[in-house]
């Protein structure tokens, strides 16, 4: 009966120190693939200075759109010295404190509109994509590059002139000010990044008008050139729905000329939500794949420790609501030019009041 017991407690001890091995190991094994991956990113640190930010004084950086019409007039006086005095009043307010919450990690995604692989351009799209554990959702919220608000130590100008001149640092503060919400990281990724990411996921199936086509294809052919490609590869040649490669869906995405900048926001959320469902459906093998192409492409200024927690996190955030939206909101703006720029004039407090509720629950 005793060497019974013995036995019994041998096999408990074996069974139990098996266990903790196997945890071990495959902990120390998750580690260092993710480390495998983080090695791979283009790391900033989160406290550092961007070395590209102009000093206070510099000329601002040429933001003219691509469809501007130069020859058109500014607005009158009073509807731009009312716009002006709305950004001085908000950046000026106290009252609308900045919330922090612990719960809520924002993550701003920068696409940068350069056309050389590792250039520097505009933020052509910019999306926050805020991560709610206690809500369990993921809001992806796109902000117009043509909001006329203040950058921080500058004139006031468009939005997407922050990241121009002052890098993810200038233009991450440049939201905090003005819409009173903590952007915790950013991520940036280049035109060749995003064709590469969906590509890697297999490609987005989306449906395409035939307004839209003529569009996507032009900026195919001049991808086209800028990849020495042949000027026709990938042109589409009828409406419907189509699995676009990398290439055919970020011309989809810049489109600005159908619906201008709401719905181009809103073509820049379906690939993305296109993109989350198809790395939720993946397994171990090609989600690997898959990290091993993208993360070349991302800057960021995540730590490792973040970015750890985020690989592991992945099968509870694959769970979560996804909700999208845009700023500005409805009835909330209106359209202005201001010293020969196509802006957007919007009221603060109304957007400020969106933001909070969407992504904190306020």
């Amino acid at each position: 009966m005793q060497n019974k017991k013995t036995t019994t407690a041998k096999i408990v001890k074996i069974t139990i120190f098996t266990l903790i091995s196997v945890v071990t190991i495959l902990s120390i094994t998750g580690y260092l693939l993710a480390r495998s991956y983080i090695n791979k990113m283009n790391l900033i640190s989160p406290t550092g200075e961007d070395d590209d930010i102009l000093e206070t004084g510099e000329p601002e950086p040429e933001t003219e759109p691509e469809d501007a019409h130069t020859e058109a007039t500014d607005s009158p006086e009073v509807e731009i010295l009312t716009i002006e005095d709305k950004i001085r009043q908000n950046m000026e307010d106290n009252s609308t404190a900045m919330i922090y919450d612990n719960e809520v990690l924002n993550v701003l995604l920068i696409g940068s509109d350069t056309r050389e692989a590792g250039g520097s351009g505009r933020s052509d799209a910019m999306i926050i994509i805020s991560i709610n554990k206690k809500m369990k959702k993921i809001v992806a919220t796109s902000i117009l590059r043509d909001i006329y608000l203040q950058i921080p130590g500058r004139s006031n100008n468009r939005i997407n002139s922050a990241f121009a001149s002052g890098g993810a640092d200038l233009l991450m503060e440049t939201i905090e000010q003005n819409f009173k919400i903590q952007i915790d990281r950013y991520a940036s990724i280049d035109f060749y990044s995003f064709m590469e990411i969906v590509d890697a996921v297999g490609g987005v199936t989306l449906e395409i008008t035939e307004a839209e086509i003529p569009i996507i294809n032009e900026y195919v052919r001049n991808l086209n050139g800028l990849t020495d490609q042949e000027e026709e590869t990938d042109i589409l040649t009828e409406a419907g729905t189509f699995l676009l490669n990398g290439k055919q869906a970020l011309g989809y995405a810049r489109n600005r000329y159908i619906g201008t900048d709401f719905e181009r926001t809103a073509r820049q959320r379906r690939v993305l939500e296109q993109i989350f469902n198809n790395v939720k459906g993946l397994n171990l093998i090609e989600l690997n794949n898959l990290l091993n192409v993208i993360l070349p492409g991302i800057t960021t200024n995540l730590t490792e420790g973040e970015i750890f927690s985020m690989i592991l996190s992945l099968p509870t955030y694959s769970g979560y609501a996804l909700d999208q939206w845009s700023l500005p909101i409805e009835d909330s703006y209106n359209f202005l030019r201001i010293r020969g720029m196509d802006v957007i004039g919007i009221d603060f407090q109304l957007n400020i009041d969106e933001i909070h509720n969407r992504l904190y629950g306020e």
